[in-house]
């Protein structure tokens, strides 16, 4: 890891942001990382351009690339913008680019920000196969990519170190390759109602803006609930969102960002776990009816014991 020491002027410099699928405004995925960036630009002054990626294929990319030219520091949210980072950086030395959620190495100008979801998945999984009653929980992923592997995998791995009889269900939204998935909340809700009428009486919903469909499901189906993802989701459906799996999007942003418009932009890889608290679950202060202190005692162990290395969650992200 190298660092850049430069220090230019804050107010000369212009921020890119290009969102994930799903866009500003799904209380998810894009809106935590953008409150980091935001609370980075008030504090620095720098000008910022933000890019809703809702085109696809040369559209998209031709966009993101007129963004590119206009912009000394751009940021990248999601999987599906893995070439454009690694083409991008490699095409624009000069800039800085950060990339989230995979691994892209060896290019000086990139830092890739990952995150161990599968860490704190494990703990929504542990919390889902205490709580459920019908012993049969489910998982519903935007679409089936390395990031969303990775939260599936820990969720089982949580599920089974707990409850190995409850029965775990893993369904997408869309195909692989296919990231409307993370954009279709009427999708979300079809199918978490389906689930729920089929006996699953929790599910985990990493699907951006389609997840506030399957809180909605939830919210209108007696004794059927949801853990939320990425943002604290716990007021969308007070009493219906068990947890939300909190990926610290805003406080990665808000400190990358910082450092590269400082002059002090980090290529590499940067992880954010448990131990860093860059992932954790919620305080749960809507559904401690449900969940009894016995099983918040047990989580907290399970966060621990994590942290120290007593429990090895599987790692799938590349």
């Amino acid at each position: 890891m190298s660092a850049d020491t430069s220090a230019p002027d804050p107010r000369a410099i212009t921020v890119g942001f290009v969102t994930g699928a799903g866009g500003l405004g799904d209380m998810s995925f894009n809106d935590m990382a953008y409150g980091g960036l935001r609370k980075a630009q008030q504090e620095l002054g720098f000008a910022l351009n933000v890019l809703e990626a809702d085109a696809t294929g040369t559209a998209k990319t031709e966009a993101v690339a007129h963004l590119v030219r206009q912009c000394d520091i751009m940021v990248l949210l999601g999987a599906q913008h893995t070439g454009h980072a690694r083409v991008f950086a490699e095409q624009f030395p000069e800039k800085k680019f950060i990339f989230y959620e995979e691994k892209v190495s060896g290019i000086p100008n990139l830092a890739s920000i990952l995150f161990r979801q599968h860490e704190g998945s494990f703990l929504a999984g542990a919390l889902a196969g205490r709580v459920s009653k019908t012993r049969r929980v489910g998982f519903l992923g935007g679409t089936d990519i390395p990031p969303v592997a990775a939260f599936a995998q820990g969720f089982m791995e949580g599920v089974r170190h707990v409850a190995p009889d409850v029965v775990v269900e893993i369904h997408h939204v869309s195909g692989p390759g296919d990231f409307s998935g993370f954009d279709n909340p009427d999708a979300g809700f079809t199918m978490a109602a389906a689930m729920f009428e089929d006996g699953v009486d929790i599910i985990f919903a990493v699907a951006g803006l389609t997840g506030n469909g399957v809180i909605e499901a939830a919210r209108r189906t007696e004794n059927r609930y949801v853990i939320g993802v990425d943002s604290d989701q716990d007021d969308m459906a007070r009493g219906k969102v068990l947890t939300s799996m909190v990926k610290r999007l805003d406080t990665a942003t808000y400190a990358e960002v910082s450092k590269a418009v400082q002059g002090r932009f980090t290529m590499g890889v940067a992880d954010f776990g448990l131990v860093s608290g860059g992932v954790s679950l919620t305080d749960m202060r809507h559904t401690r009816d449900i969940i009894s202190a016995p099983v918040v005692e047990e989580l907290e162990s399970l966060r621990q014991a994590i942290i120290d290395g007593k429990i090895v969650v599987t790692d799938l992200r590349p």
